[in-house]
């Protein structure tokens, strides 16, 4: 059909332009909600929703795509001003039988 699927990395909600959508109908639903009434309630959800166009999503996705570009060049940054770090787990080629440790403070 012509659909992209986009996998959001878990626990960045930030990513997903949903969100913000869902933000703006609930804003939407709170500031009308006078009877707190489940009926009503959905009625003005279904208002709400139906009060989303299509540049509300354009303005949501593009701030969604800011935000992991602005993350994408932050985490490049890092990693050019970080040294990895190194941990060899292989057994030591040290003549030394005593791991650190069974080493004393004494023995340092």
């Amino acid at each position: 059909m012509g659909h992209e699927i986009v996998r959001l990395p878990p626990y960045h909600c930030q990513y997903n332009p949903i969100e913000l959508i869902w933000a703006q109908v609930k804003r939407e639903v709170a500031s009308r909600n006078s009877t707190f009434k489940l009926a009503d309630v959905e009625v003005l959800i279904n208002e709400a929703l139906d009060k989303v166009t299509k540049q509300d999503w354009a303005k949501c996705v593009k701030h969604a795509e800011d935000i992991q570009e602005a993350d994408f060049q932050k985490q490049c940054s890092r990693d050019i001003i970080i040294e990895p770090i190194v941990v060899n787990l292989a057994e030591s080629s040290d003549d030394s039988d005593v791991s650190d440790f069974e080493l004393g403070q004494d023995d340092y």
